[in-house]
């Protein structure tokens, strides 16, 4: 069994030898390439020909396989980075909407919206999940005034049953709920 063994190690060893001198040579390969970029940049640095700035409508960085997996727009005043996975489905989004308001949205692998977080107009911080519909379901926010307010919501979405938590300055906190006939509720 010992005399078997040798002959299977000594081939092992022979090809990681064999390895590791192709790694060698693709490391020395790697590390000159790096080197002849950075000659290439410091000369086009030295010699003054890089652009003040770079234009483009739309900037994609690939994944190896060659799909987008970021984007960079600018469409009508709607800059936007898109986030995609290897599969090309959209999963992240960050954008400055309507007035400027910065929002990050999260998709699941249909595409559909199930978490926001961004700026209200007023500026104040919110966060929205939704559920597989696109149906608001819940959401945390800052009100108008800096206040916070919880919201929960039927399947219906805002337009159905919910319950708003918001906590006033002047009144403390109001529990507003709003039953499936369409009835409101609020204490205080």
């Amino acid at each position: 069994m010992g005399e078997k063994a040798v002959p299977e190690v000594e081939e092992r060893l022979r090809q990681l030898e064999r390895q590791v001198r192709e790694l060698r040579m693709t490391s020395l390969a790697g590390a000159v390439g790096v080197v002849v970029l950075c000659l290439f940049l410091l000369f086009r640095i030295l010699s003054g020909s890089v652009p003040d700035e770079i234009r483009a409508k739309l900037i994609a960085v690939m994944y190896e396989d060659g799909k987008p997996g970021i984007l960079l727009a600018a469409g009508k005043n709607h800059p936007r980075f898109l986030f995609r996975d290897p599969e090309g489905n959209l999963r992240a989004v960050f954008e400055l909407q309507g007035e400027g308001r910065p929002v990050l949205s999260f998709l699941d692998q249909e595409r559909h919206y199930r978490a926001s977080f961004g700026l209200s107009e007023e500026g104040n911080p919110g966060i929205a999940f939704w559920d597989n519909d696109f149906r608001l379901r819940a959401n945390f926010k800052l009100a108008g005034g800096g206040e916070p307010a919880l919201g929960l919501f039927s399947r219906e979405g805002e337009e159905g049953s919910s319950a708003v938590l918001y906590l006033s300055d002047e009144r403390g906190p109001i529990l507003s709920m709003r039953d499936v006939e369409g009835q409101d509720w609020s204490i205080p």
